[in-house]
């Protein structure tokens, strides 16, 4: 493997564990879970979310995950997106405004209730791991991208932060790791379009 950013990020996700964290990460991933919860309760009644429901409700798949306060599961990518969605509808989730503006526990939570429900459930230090992880992917990746040329930052880096907490709850190898995060960087989206136009 070259030693590049990517490979770096893949190794240290797959190689960090709960003891390694210092307490100062786990207790901000403590408090990220429980803004993000609240966020995510808080949206669930915003516009658009009872129409996003019914849409990803009529896909077709394995029901594997919860989505939140609607007594029903779907298969784990939709359960991520329409539990993120809530999270992120208010606009009130956490953010990282310095240098990199973006609101990364959305994007990791909504993975992590997701992937632990299609797993059959995890320990809350793996999950604590998991989050810590994912925000600090976020983050890292969010500090890196200093211009700004009208992508929102969320949906656009949240997919890597989202990635390395799924990946790291599944296991991945560093090289798996990698994989995956290619993968997410072909998905990567989200301009600012519609905000710029008000719509």
């Amino acid at each position: 493997m070259t030693d590049d950013a990517a490979w770096s990020l893949a190794q240290h996700v797959c190689r960090t564990g709960y003891a390694d964290l210092p307490a100062s990460a786990v207790e901000f991933a403590r408090r990220d879970i429980l803004d993000t919860f609240g966020c995510m309760l808080g949206g669930s009644g915003s516009p658009g979310i009872d129409a996003l429901f019914a849409v990803l409700s009529r896909w077709a798949g394995r029901e594997e995950s919860r989505v939140l306060l609607r007594g029903i599961r779907l298969p784990a990518p939709q359960a991520a997106l329409l539990n993120a969605s809530m999270g992120h509808a208010l606009d009130f989730d956490d953010t990282l405004d310095t240098g990199g503006s973006i609101h990364p526990g959305v994007s990791v939570l909504g993975s992590v209730l997701a992937v632990c429900d299609s797993l059959g459930g995890r320990g809350g230090r793996a999950v604590l791991l998991a989050v810590a992880l994912g925000l600090d992917v976020s983050c890292r990746i969010a500090l890196a991208c200093t211009l700004d040329r009208g992508w929102h930052r969320t949906a656009a880096i949240g997919v890597f932060g989202a990635t390395a907490a799924a990946g790291k709850l599944m296991g991945l190898t560093p090289e798996q790791m990698l994989a995956a995060f290619g993968i997410a960087y072909s998905h990567a989206a989200g301009n600012r379009q519609c905000i710029l136009d008000g719509r």
